[in-house]
């Protein structure tokens, strides 16, 4: 599947017909977490906006259609009595047109909130092929804002403020690799409480990542998305995080597939050559078999591996605890 093909085939899966959709019963996002929590509660948006369109596809599960005016946190806890301490705050991919709701939230959110995790499904608003009028991008916005929220509400989930990563699939590795690379420090004078606390993430897990702007590396349509049709090369280069690796930049697990021809391979190993050079811990693994979107692991593939490595690796840069109970 070449990557115009797949990018079709999420804008067709997101624009599918009431009719088509309703043959699959559909899902019921906030049946699954046991808390959604407003990312802007104060947002100047009207309730019949804040509703989200799911449609539901064979091939990924239930997807988030476009447009997104009301972003929201999904808590999963920690299964109970297993709770490491750590969280991480999920950003489902989609090339920026949807968001895959299961295969690259719900369903990681239960792999690791069952291995002691507290997992966040972020549902950030789209980008809409232009800046907002803040100057930065809406899923930008709407990650740093998600991880103060955590941060700030650690106690309450029982979480270590210093253990909050992100992770990102696809396109939400271009969320992920943002937050990463353009957190904002805390601001102790601040008014707003939320504000107080950083919005750097401690890690960072990137499966199959869409991360570069630049025009031989990134991924076309993402980048159109989200800074415009027309953006200039300084704006490409800023928003780049292969380009704003540097010494705080937090650690990350990359994993993608040999066989992923969708998103260009520079995107992982560009990344992770920042990261190294930087001297910042990084792990990447390329898999012989999984495609993209291979969610947890495609069946039958050696992309089924991932999740356990990541755990491993997670508690080798000491996140996890030594001997967590699973």
């Amino acid at each position: 599947m070449k990557a115009n093909q797949f990018m079709v085939g999420l804008a067709g899966a997101a624009m599918v017909t009431v009719a088509a959709a309703n043959a699959v019963p559909p899902a019921s996002p906030s049946a699954e977490a046991s808390t959604v929590i407003p990312v802007w509660p104060h947002l100047a948006v009207p309730k019949a906006k804040r509703n989200l369109t799911i449609v539901n596809t064979k091939a990924y599960g239930p997807l988030i259609k476009g447009p997104v005016y009301w972003p929201t946190l999904r808590v999963f806890p920690a299964a109970k009595g297993k709770n490491t301490g750590a969280a991480v705050v999920i950003c489902p991919g989609g090339a920026y047109v949807c968001e895959s709701l299961f295969m690259e939230g719900t369903s990681p959110a239960h792999f690791f909130s069952r291995h002691g995790i507290t997992s966040f499904v972020l549902i950030y608003r789209l980008p809409r092929g232009r800046l907002p009028s803040g100057g930065v991008p809406y899923p930008l916005v709407d990650v740093r804002r998600a991880i103060q929220i955590v941060r700030r509400g650690a106690a309450r989930w029982g979480i270590d403020p210093h253990r909050i990563g992100v992770m990102g699939f696809s396109a939400g590795g271009s969320v992920a690799t943002l937050a990463a690379t353009h957190w904002l420090p805390a601001n102790p004078e601040a008014e707003d409480p939320l504000d107080r606390c950083s919005s750097r993430p401690d890690f960072t897990v990137l499966v199959y990542p869409v991360i570069s702007c630049m025009p031989k590396i990134g991924f076309h349509m993402c980048t159109q998305k989200l800074l415009g049709a027309d953006a200039p090369m300084s704006l490409r280069e800023y928003y780049s995080p292969e380009l704003c690796v540097n010494s705080l930049t937090p650690p990350a697990f990359i994993c993608f597939a040999h066989d992923d021809n969708i998103v260009n391979h520079a995107n992982e190993r560009s990344y992770f050559k920042a990261l190294r050079k930087a001297g910042i811990p990084a792990k990447i693994i390329e898999f012989k078999h999984g495609r993209h979107a291979f969610g947890l692991g495609r069946p039958g593939t050696d992309s089924v591996q991932w999740p356990k490595l990541c755990l491993a690796w997670l508690r080798r840069q000491g996140l996890l605890p030594a001997h967590a109970r699973h």
